[in-house]
Formats: C-alpha cells, structure tokens, sequence
C-alpha cells in the first residue's frame, strides 16, 4: 500500500518528467499509446485483450512489418479478424440454443434443423453479412500490404532517377508505320 509520502514523492518525480527523448523512446512510446487505442477500439470487458494482442503479435511475426504505413494494414487487418471471430462465437451460441430448443432425436437432425431455422432469421443473415464484409476488408488490407512492398521494390530496383524530359507525342495527323 503506498503511503502518503511515497504518493507525494512520486507526483514530484512525474511533474518533472518531460516523456521519452530518444526516437526508440519515442517509438516506443507511440507504439503502445496506439496500441492501447486499437485495444479499446476492438476488445469488450468480456473478451481477453491478451489473446488479441497474441493475435497481433502473431500477425506481426509472420508478416514483419517494416513501418507505420505497414503495421497499420496489420492493424486492420487483426481488428476485422477478431470481429469476425466474434460473430462466430455469437453465431455458435445462437445454434448450441436452437439446437437446446429441438425436439430429441439423432443431435446431427437437430443441428441441422436448427441451423435450418435460424437461416431465417435477421440477427444470423445480418453476422454472415457482417463476417463477408469483415473477410473482404482483412483481404483487402493484405492485397494493399503486398501491393505497397511491390511498389517499395519496385521504386527501390530503379535506382536511375527520374527523367523530366517530355517524350515525343505522335501527331496523329501524320500516317504511322505498320508493325
């Protein structure tokens, strides 16, 4: 328990704190502010903000981000998946209680029939539609990744600058050669 002079004490050191000087410092600094927001943003009290960030890092590790512009296609790209995961729980939740509801018999009949049921129903047509969406915005997210790295290489194989000469333009009133 901290007592009233440590509480004091530790006031004093902050208010003379002038945050981190050094750019890791500051990367550092900057890095875990944005990822607490993306927390907040995409984990409820209920879920387990660990098991987001461990999938973060697992995105982080397989694709090896090489700077902001990247990390935040990751970053949306995570976000959109653990939505989706969530619909998913929702809609295993929503048939394990259809499913309760069937009368007994063989469990794959009453699986089927409740899925059957709840094919009709707005709240799962509009989970798949959101989990179609949310698919489409994490394989966008990872064709621009891919597409930006191929523009970097790209840019970077070109090492002759760039020329600012205007080239010819035919005039298309004069007759041109056949191939």
């Amino acid at each position: 328990m901290n007592t009233e002079k440590r509480i004091l004490a530790s006031r004093a050191n902050g208010a003379r704190s002038r945050g981190p000087i050094t750019p890791a410092g500051k990367a550092r600094s900057r890095s875990a502010i944005r990822s607490h927001r993306l927390a907040a943003a995409n984990v409820l009290s209920n879920e387990s903000s660990t098991a987001f960030f461990t999938l973060l890092g697992h995105h982080y590790n397989c694709l090896v981000p090489t700077n902001d512009l990247e990390c935040a296609m990751i970053e949306e790209m995570v976000s959109a998946y653990w939505r989706m995961r969530r619909g998913w729980a929702i809609e295993n939740s929503l048939l394990e209680s259809a499913t309760a509801d069937q009368p007994d018999g063989p469990e794959l009949l009453r699986i089927s029939q409740a899925n059957g049921e709840l094919s009709s129903n707005q709240q799962v047509i509009a989970l798949r539609r959101e989990e179609t969406r949310l698919h489409r915005v994490y394989q966008r997210a990872l064709h621009n990744l891919f597409l930006v790295r191929k523009l970097e290489s790209n840019a970077g194989a070109h090492n002759s600058p760039v020329s600012n000469i205007p080239t010819e333009i035919p005039d298309p009133t004069e007759p041109t050669e056949p191939n």
